[in-house]
C-alpha cells in the first residue's frame, strides 16, 4: 500500500542529505479513494441480504480493513484488541439472559465495525505524509458534497412539489436501496434543509462538513475551501456541525487554554440568550425550544434518551451489563410512545451494554483518536460527534473515523505532532517538496 522513495533535497552546510518519502502505491491509492467516495456517495446503496442491508460503504470498510493485514502494511494494537475482547465477552454473557428483544445481528455488527480499530498503518519515517494525503482527499470529496448541497438547497426550495432533489434513496430501485428511517425532508424556519443528496440526513452533511472544516483549518487554510465547507455546513441548516466545531475549538487541550475556554463558554451563553433576535441565527437558535417539545428533533436526541435510561437503571444487572444488544430501539417500539426517541451513542451503549460497555467502547474510541496523528482539536470534535449522535452503528461515520486515524505517529514524535502539522519555514534549509 505504501512505498518509500529516496530524494535529494540539496545541501545543508556540509554535503547533502537524503530523505525517505512515503507514498501510497497504486493499490493503496485506489483503496483510499474508493473508500472515501463510498462514504460520501454510496452509504444508501446496499445489497439487501434478507432483512439486512449491506451498504456499499460497509463492504468497502471490510475490504480495506482486510487488505491491510493481509498485505503486511498494518500493525495490531494489543490494548485495543484486549479491550474489544473483554467487551465482547461481557456482551455475549448478557445475551444469554432470556430477553426476546435482544439481537445477535446487532451485537455482531457492533464488533465487526470496531474490530478494524485494532489496525493501523505501520509506523515508519515519513508516514505522517500519508496522513496528510488521507486528509486532503477527504476534504476534497467533502467539498464536492458541499457544492452539491448548495445547489440542492436552491432546487428543493424552488421545486417543493417534487422529491427527486431531496435524497438519492427516493429514486433508487428498492433492490439496491439501503434500509432505515431517516428524515429525508425536514423543514426549519420555512426552509427545506439540504443533505447533499447522497447523504442520509442533513445532520450527516453537517457532521461531515464540520470535520472537514476543522481539518482544513488546521492544515492548509485555503480560503476558497473554507468558504465552500462553511457554505455546505450552513446549507444543512443543522446545529450538529456547529456544535461539533464549537466543541472542538473550545475544549482546552492544555492549562493555558482554560481562560479561552471560559471566554468561549461565556460567548456561547450570550449568543443563546440574545442571538435569537438576529434574523440569520433564528434558524438554529429557535430550535433550542425543542428541548421542551416532545416529538421534536431536539427532544428526541437530548431529552427522551434520559427517559429511556431511567426505565433501565433500576436493575443492578442492567445497570452494569445493559439490557442486551439491539434492545434500545426495539423497546421504544414496544412502548408505543407518542414522541420520537433518537439513539445517541451514549444512551445506546449504556442501555444495551451497561456502564461496563460504555466504559470499554469509550476507551477504545478515545485510544484510537488520541494515539493518531490528528490534531487534538479534531480528536475532540470526532469524539463529541460520535458520542452525541446516533453514530455507534453507522458504517459511514465509523469508517470515516477509522480512515482519518489510520496513521499513528511514533511515540517520541507525538509531543511534537502539533508543531509538525503547521510547519514553519526554516530559511537555512533548501526548498522541500513532498510528493
Amino acid at each position: 500500500m505504501i512505498e518509500n522513495q529516496s530524494a535529494s533535497h540539496g545541501s545543508i552546510n556540509r554535503g547533502s542529505i537524503e530523505a525517505r518519502e512515503v507514498q501510497l502505491d497504486i493499490v493503496g491509492g485506489f483503496a483510499l479513494n474508493a473508500s472515501i467516495v463510498s462514504i460520501m456517495f454510496c452509504s444508501q446503496i446496499a445489497v439487501n441480504i434478507g432483512e439486512f442491508p449491506v451498504s456499499v460503504d460497509f463492504i468497502g470498510y471490510l475490504l480495506f480493513a482486510a487488505y491491510l493485514p493481509l498485505s503486511g502494511f498494518a500493525t495490531i494494537s494489543t490494548k485495543t484488541f484486549l479491550l474489544l475482547l473483554i467487551a465482547a465477552i461481557l456482551a455475549c454473557f448478557r445475551m444469554l439472559s432470556p430477553n426476546s428483544l435482544t439481537s445477535w445481528s446487532s451485537l455482531s455488527l457492533l464488533f465487526v465495525l470496531y474490530a478494524p480499530f485494532c489496525l493501523r498503518l505501520q509506523s515508519r519515517s515519513g508516514i505522517e505524509e500519508v496522513g496528510k494525503v488521507i486528509q486532503a482527499k477527504f476534504i476534497l470529496v467533502v467539498c464536492i458534497i458541499a457544492v452539491i448541497a448548495d445547489v440542492q438547497l436552491v432546487l428543493v426550495n424552488l421545486f417543493r412539489g417534487t422529491t427527486y432533489f431531496s435524497n438519492i434513496a427516493l429514486v433508487l430501485p428498492e433492490e439496491i436501496r439501503g434500509a432505515g428511517n431517516y428524515a429525508f425532508v425536514r423543514e426549519g424556519g420555512g426552509i427545506i434543509k439540504a443533505n447533499g443528496f447522497f447523504l442520509r440526513e442533513s445532520s450527516t452533511l453537517s457532521v461531515m462538513t464540520a470535520i472537514a472544516l476543522m481539518l482544513e483549518f488546521f492544515s492548509r487554510r485555503r480560503r476558497l475551501v473554507l468558504c465552500i465547507l462553511i457554505a455546505g455546513l450552513l446549507a444543512s441548516v443543522s446545529g450538529s456541525g456547529l456544535l461539533i466545531v464549537l466543541f472542538g475549538f473550545l475544549l482546552p487541550t492544555s492549562v493555558r487554554q482554560l481562560p479561552l475556554f471560559v471566554l468561549g463558554l461565556l460567548f456561547v451563553f450570550l449568543v443563546l440568550i440574545y442571538g435569537s433576535e438576529i434574523p440569520v441565527l433564528n434558524l438554529w437558535l429557535d430550535r433550542t425550544s425543542e428541548f421542551e417539545t416532545p416529538g421534536s428533533s431536539g427532544y428526541a436526541r437530548f431529552v427522551a434518551p434520559f427517559q429511556m435510561l431511567e426505565r433501565n437503571l433500576g436493575d443492578g444487572a442492567s445497570t452494569w451489563l445493559g439490557a442486551g444488544a439491539g434492545t434500545y430501539l426495539r423497546t421504544v417500539a414496544v412502548l408505543q410512545l407518542k414522541y420520537e426517541i433518537n439513539d445517541p451513542t451514549w444512551a445506546k451503549l449504556i442501555y444495551e451494554y451497561g456502564i461496563s460497555g460504555f466504559f470499554f467502547f469509550s476507551i477504545i474510541f478515545i485510544l484510537r483518536l488520541y494515539s493518531s496523528a490528528l490534531r487534538r482539536e479534531v480528536c475532540a470534535a470526532l469524539f463529541y460527534a460520535w458520542m452525541s449522535a446516533g453514530s455507534l452503528l453507522k458504517p459511514d461515520f465509523v469508517f470515516m473515523t477509522w480512515i482519518l486515524t489510520l496513521v499513528s505517529l511514533p511515540q517520541n514524535d507525538r509531543k511534537t505532532s502539533v508543531k509538525r502539522q503547521i510547519p514553519v519555514p526554516d530559511p537555512s534549509r533548501a526548498p522541500y517538496t513532498a510528493s
